[in-house]
C-alpha cells in the first residue's frame, strides 16, 4: 500500500507471515483509486444523498470495470479473485466517500448466498447479471422482533413435495434495493 510499511510477523515456532500486498493486489487497489478520482464528484454525491438516489451510472461503470463481483468465479461473471481483493476495492471507494463506497459495495451483497449455496444454474442466472451491471442483488434479512440477527429469524422454508413453502414474518427492511 502506498505510503505504508507493512509488518512481517515472526511467531515463535511458526513460519514467517508476510503482509505485503502482491503486485496484482496493488494494481487492483490503484485501479480502484483511479476510478474514484474520476467518478466520485462531491456535488453529485451530496445530491444523491439528499434525494435518496442510487448512483446507477457510477455503479454500471464499476461493474463494467470489474469492481463489482470481482470475487465471483470467472464462469459466473467475476474475475476469480478472493474476498480480500474485494475488500481492497471497498476500502478505496470508502476512503473517498464512505456512503457511496458502501452503496456500491452492497450492490452484490445478497449474491453471497447464491455464490455459496446456489446451484450452477442459479449462479449463472443471478451472478452474471449482477457482475455485468444488469441487476442488483437485494436481501430481506430482517424481522420485526429480531432485527438483522439471522440466528433468531422465525422465517422457515418447508419442503413439500418438489417445492418449498415459505412461512415468513414480513421483513421491514430490505438491503441493497435502489
Amino acid at each position: 500500500m502506498q505510503g505504508r510499511s507493512l509488518a512481517v510477523v515472526h511467531l515463535r515456532g511458526a513460519s514467517t507471515m508476510d503482509f505485503e500486498l502482491t503486485q496484482e493486489q496493488t494494481d487492483i487497489q490503484k485501479a480502484a483509486r483511479e476510478f474514484i478520482q474520476g467518478e466520485f464528484d462531491k456535488e453529485k454525491i451530496l445530491e444523491w444523498e439528499q434525494t435518496h438516489t442510487f448512483p446507477r451510472e457510477i455503479w454500471k461503470k464499476a461493474c463494467k470495470l470489474g469492481f463489482i463481483g470481482i470475487h465471483f468465479p470467472e464462469e459466473y461473471g467475476g474475475q476469480g479473485y478472493g474476498v480480500f481483493e474485494n475488500i481492497l476495492i471497498v476500502e478505496e471507494f470508502c476512503r473517498k466517500d464512505s456512503g457511496l463506497g458502501v452503496a456500491l459495495s452492497l450492490a452484490d451483497f445478497s449474491s453471497e448466498v447464491v455464490l455459496r449455496f446456489g446451484t450452477p444454474e442459479q449462479k449463472k442466472k443471478y451472478l452474471i447479471p449482477v457482475s455485468k451491471g444488469e441487476a442488483i442483488s437485494g436481501g430481506a434479512y430482517t424481522e420485526p422482533d429480531h432485527g438483522s440477527d439471522i440466528t433468531k429469524m422465525a422465517t422457515k422454508a418447508l419442503k413439500q413435495g418438489g417445492s418449498f413453502v415459505i412461512n415468513a414474518v414480513v421483513a421491514i427492511w430490505v438491503m441493497s434495493l435502489p
